[in-house]
């Protein structure tokens, strides 16, 4: 979804790289939406002002976040009336058909923004494509015990690095680092909406879990695996072994303390990913 005001809402900064304790709070489903009222107020106030384009869109993120979704989609349906062809109108037209269980024009309106703006969301938009494919049955039927990514890790202790990753916007397979960029911003920004228990939340959680003890900060595995389980991921004994394994990583860091850093693919983009 896309906001304009982000300096009115305390929300999910996907400028930072959240790591371990610090990721907790990206993780829960608000159940107070008490703190988005002085921002609402001030959303309607600009469009009462002004109804520009800008103003119109942030208004109908208000509407979609305080679950006004009828009201949020006729709102951007007199937007791309008045204001045509516009990315953030697509992608927030999306957001709020899949949340009144419209996947079809979600679809279509999540395309039609990756066409206006492929670089739109960090570049992460394929994986909102894949979710959508996947709750319309287009996309091969998960393996038990993998996501709809069905990205295979292995059953050792440390994850392996899968055979095949997905395709990015353009159609070729991603980077870690694409990866996990993808994965930790569609998952912040689709919890906010989707409370736990859930099957699609709690695999994509598992995947990130297993990519951070892969390639990048092991204290954000071990929030992740968390984070998975309590989303409905069963504790087979693979979770448990890399659990073990992040606990014994960790331990063995707060008895030997080093202001040494080690490689991270997931916090830096390679080369090609900056073309």
């Amino acid at each position: 979804m896309y906001q304009f005001g982000r300096h009115q809402l305390p929300r999910r900064n996907h400028q930072t790289r959240h790591t371990g304790n610090d990721l907790k709070p990206q993780l829960i489903t608000p159940n107070d939406k008490a703190f988005l009222i002085p921002w609402s107020k001030y959303a309607v106030a600009e469009v009462r002002k002004s109804p520009t384009f800008r103003n119109l869109i942030e208004l109908s993120a208000v509407l979609i976040r305080f679950d006004k979704l009828p009201e949020a989609v006729k709102l951007l349906q007199f937007i791309e009336n008045k204001y045509p062809g516009k990315y953030q109108t697509a992608s927030n037209l999306g957001t709020a058909h899949e949340l009144l269980g419209q996947n079809e024009d979600a679809l279509k309106w999540i395309l039609e923004g990756l066409k206006r703006n492929p670089n739109d969301h960090f570049g992460t938009e394929w994986l909102h494509v894949h979710i959508l494919n996947a709750k319309l049955g287009k996309v091969p039927r998960q393996t038990p015990g993998k996501s709809i990514l069905n990205l295979d890790f292995g059953n050792d202790a440390m994850p392996r690095l899968p055979a095949q990753l997905p395709n990015g916007n353009d159609g070729k397979p991603t980077s870690l680092y694409a990866m996990g960029r993808a994965l930790s911003y569609q998952l912040t920004e689709r919890i906010w909406f989707v409370p736990a228990p859930d099957k699609v939340v709690a695999g994509l959680l598992l995947d990130w879990a297993n990519l951070e003890l892969l390639a990048g900060a092991v204290e954000s595995a071990d929030v992740l695996y968390d984070a998975a389980i309590r989303y409905g991921v069963k504790e087979d004994k693979t979770i448990s072994l890399r659990r073990k394994e992040v606990e014994k990583i960790l331990s063995l860091a707060r008895k030997n303390p080093s202001d040494k850093t080690g490689d991270c693919e997931l916090c830096e983009p390679p080369a090609s990913d900056l073309k």
